[in-house]
């Protein structure tokens, strides 16, 4: 018995459909897994910045709490990321526990204002301390 193998002409069709075919799936391939980084990339600037903006208001917190109560409110923009820091302080009232007040206690702020996809964002940290005026 004698096989037929099919013209050679048919063979070349079906092998340049299969090159089309691949082409097209590594192009699909390719764009999901660049939209994929793409989201990777986006993620990991967010928590650059965030990490950030941590690491600056932990800084101006402990730069500022050894000053006097005048020279603790600041302002400055970071020219790099366009983020505006702030400190600034305010008395803080507490009572004693007896009906009186606790004096010379003072709450401390810092914080980070920073413009994102869903308009403006403040991260702040605060701390209360102890500084007697004299």
């Amino acid at each position: 018995m004698k096989v037929i193998n099919p013209p050679p002409r048919r063979r070349r069709g079906y092998a340049l459909l299969d090159v089309v075919l691949a082409v097209a799936l590594f192009g699909i391939t390719a764009t999901g897994l660049m939209r994929v980084m793409q989201r990777v990339s986006e993620t990991s600037t967010g928590f650059s910045r965030d990490r950030y903006l941590q690491t600056q208001i932990e800084g101006l917190l402990s730069e500022k709490r050894i000053l006097k109560i005048d020279a603790m409110a600041s302002e400055m923009v970071d020219e790099l990321t366009g983020i505006t820091f702030r400190t600034y302080v305010e008395a803080l009232e507490v009572d004693n526990g007896e009906g009186g007040e606790l004096t010379d206690l003072y709450k401390l702020t810092a914080e980070g204002v920073f413009i994102d996809d869903g308009g403006e964002q403040i991260e702040k940290a605060e701390i209360i301390i102890y500084k007697s005026e004299s």
